[in-house]
């Protein structure tokens, strides 16, 4: 009989899928929109000789083609409240975690975000450790209500734009939610 244990052979290969696979990922992700303006060249800004033939036109459009992309500098803010009791779906919890995430969101004028992800630390088990259940489902909590905290800067929420998370760092103190903001390239 022989071993479960795969060959050189066969590792190699799963190996091989892998950093594939990781490679159609990075090309994937760095992939710019077409659409993308360039800066005009020295052929660009000389009319050709000869006459002008109907067709498309060659002018440049009267507004820019929208950005493309998640801007790979990402923005955060940072909210405590009672964990149990928002994930209880306490009013008072709810109130406090839209006041503060309306309040801090008015720092960022303008802009509208793309992506959210919400870490929470919530809660600690016999000797110390971050209760990653408990994290979880404070983060989805809060991540749940960041649009009706702000809903001119949060997209309508969706589990997957605006995610939730456990942060295990013990460090942070129970009941803290980060949340990461991406916005679109302008």
């Amino acid at each position: 009989m022989r071993s479960p244990r795969l060959s050189g052979v066969q590792m190699a290969g799963w190996l091989f899928a892998d950093l594939l696979l990781v490679l159609v990922v990075v090309v994937l992700g760095g992939e710019t929109p077409a659409n993308r303006p360039t800066q005009p060249g020295p052929q660009d800004t000389q009319t050709p000789p000869g006459p002008t033939l109907p067709g498309p036109s060659t002018s440049p459009p009267t507004t820019p083609p929208p950005a493309g992309g998640l801007d790979p500098h990402t923005r955060s803010i940072t909210v405590r409240v009672n964990p149990e009791a928002l994930i209880g779906g306490s009013e008072r919890a709810t109130a406090s975690l839209r006041e503060q995430v309306a309040r801090k969101s008015r720092q960022f004028p303008g802009e509208r975000v793309a992506f959210v992800m919400v870490f929470g630390n919530a809660g600690r088990l016999p000797g110390g450790a971050v209760d990653t259940g408990t994290s979880t489902a404070f983060a989805k909590a809060v991540a749940r209500l960041l649009p009706s905290a702000a809903p001119e800067f949060f997209p309508r929420y969706h589990k997957e734009i605006i995610r939730g998370y456990h942060n295990t760092d013990p460090r942070i103190p129970s009941g803290t939610a980060e949340i990461e903001l991406f916005f679109l390239l302008h």
